[in-house]
């Protein structure tokens, strides 16, 4: 979205906002004059974006809990922070915050190489939960979060799609 008619480049020369990032490639660019920008400051916004744990972080969660800061000086635990409310889906956010707390679950949805190479059938969307969770599981166990908070909007669009709109966001629901 870096052409000359993109929303980006208008909105570049427009407002005077001129750094966006590529959320697939997760690159910096600056705008009007499209060069990439690379400077060690902005990795803590693509491991916001998209947290990675390796196999010894994962093997100390359990036995060293130590609070982290957000940007706006808050301390949070990673794994016990809260879950946006959008509409109705605090049913949702319960069974969530639940399964995020289940070890071995856990653990198997934070290193994304045991999962991301599973291959599917063509037309398979199930998939989409596994992707999503573990997004939303890697967003909450972050030690490097900007807020104490994260949103499960993907995740719960996925359970939406998946389950054929029978779990809604839009309408209160039971978590058991």
């Amino acid at each position: 979205g870096r052409g000359l008619k993109s929303h980006a480049y208008i909105h570049s020369v427009q407002l005077s906002h001129h750094v966006f990032l590529n959320l697939h490639t997760l690159k910096f660019y600056c705008l009007p004059d499209n060069y990439e920008i690379i400077d060690s400051s902005l990795e803590d916004i693509t491991y916001v974006l998209n947290p990675t744990f390796t196999a010894q972080h994962i093997a100390h969660l359990d036995k060293q809990a130590k609070l982290s800061r957000a940007y706006d000086g808050t301390t949070y635990l990673p794994g016990i922070v809260g879950l946006n409310n959008i509409k109705a889906n605090d049913y949702a956010n319960a069974v969530l915050q639940a399964l995020s707390n289940v070890p071995p679950l856990r653990n198997y949805f934070l290193e994304e190489e045991n999962y991301s190479s599973i291959q599917r059938p063509p037309g398979d969307i199930m998939f989409l939960l596994v992707q999503r969770f573990g997004e939303l599981m890697r967003k909450l166990w972050n030690p490097r979060n900007f807020k104490a908070h994260v949103s499960p909007h993907e995740m719960l669009q996925a359970v939406v799609l998946c389950s054929k709109k029978n779990f809604q966001i839009t309408k209160q629901g039971e978590g058991v």
